[in-house]
């Protein structure tokens, strides 16, 4: 397997995969999305809510905010040598205690949060929680722990992940000259892969791979079959978006160590399988 990446900042990486099979690489995403541990605030303790929500609504407000993670520092819970009671090793407390003393509304945002552990806060500290009124307050105790989104959705380490074919498209613009139509393929083509604007041949984008969709419009509206489209074998256009709970880097690495530890699981497992001849 080859790994060659195109695009990268701190919430998106796009990188290429050469050499590896559909069902392998469907494998990499289903574990991105629901294998991977991340921190999310599993129990809320709301003390005084006078905001206009009901405690389940807020409860569920801050189950939500996504938190960054330290995995090396934290165990899961059914992990810990706690039993997953909580403890220092696998819970973080997050508390907030607000009152209103000004004549408008006030709005409570993440960054309000303070944590017992500077290293799990809320990614981006304006997402809102609640507001409230004047002389009005909000006070609760919140504890995170690691966990996985095949549990639930809130510890998903990951906002998306998806990949595509790395098209090939061959292009005969020579056939062109007898075209009645100058150009449909450059008006069907929802990506604008085709140039025509010095209105003589059209021609097909340098880089036109990295927006190709495969959707076939070009192929199948070219009246003269200029058009030939195909995809690379057992190459991808993998794309990941993260919120910022885990560096980018970290989120490959723990991949590929689930990865490989599920294919030891499994050869350990058949070992035991007694196969009847």
């Amino acid at each position: 397997m080859e790994l060659e990446i195109l695009e990268q900042d701190k919430h998106n990486l796009k990188f290429i995969l050469k050499d590896i099979s559909i069902e392998m690489v469907n494998a990499l995403r289903r574990i991105m999305l629901s294998w991977i541990p991340c921190m999310a605030v599993d129990e809320v303790i709301i003390l005084k809510n006078d905001s206009p929500l009901y405690d389940d609504i807020l409860a569920h407000r801050i189950g939500l905010i996504p938190l960054t993670t330290d995995l090396e520092a934290y165990n899961l819970p059914k992990d810990c040598d706690c039993g997953g009671f909580g403890c220092p090793n696998c819970q973080v407390s997050l508390t907030l205690e607000i009152t209103n003393d000004s004549k408008d509304n006030l709005i409570i945002y993440s960054g309000d949060l303070e944590s017992n552990d500077p290293k799990i806060i809320p990614v981006d500290p304006n997402i809102p929680i609640a507001k409230i009124g004047k002389n009005s307050s909000l006070i609760f105790e919140a504890y995170a722990i690691l966990g996985r989104a095949k549990d639930h959705v809130k510890w998903q380490a990951v906002s998306n992940v998806f990949y595509r074919y790395l098209p090939k498209i061959e292009f005969d613009n020579s056939k062109c000259a007898k075209c009645p139509d100058k150009c449909i393929v450059s008006r069907m083509c929802p990506e604008n892969l085709y140039d025509f604007s010095d209105h003589k041949t059209p021609q097909l984008k340098k880089e036109y791979w990295k927006n190709c969709t495969l959707c076939g419009a070009c192929e199948e509206n070219c009246p003269e079959n200029a058009v030939k489209l195909a995809h690379e074998n057992d190459t991808y256009i993998f794309s990941i978006e993260s919120d910022g709970v885990l560096p980018l880097n970290v989120v490959i690495q723990k991949t590929f160590e689930i990865f490989l530890g599920k294919i030891d699981e499994f050869l350990e497992k058949l070992e035991k399988v007694e196969i009847q001849e």
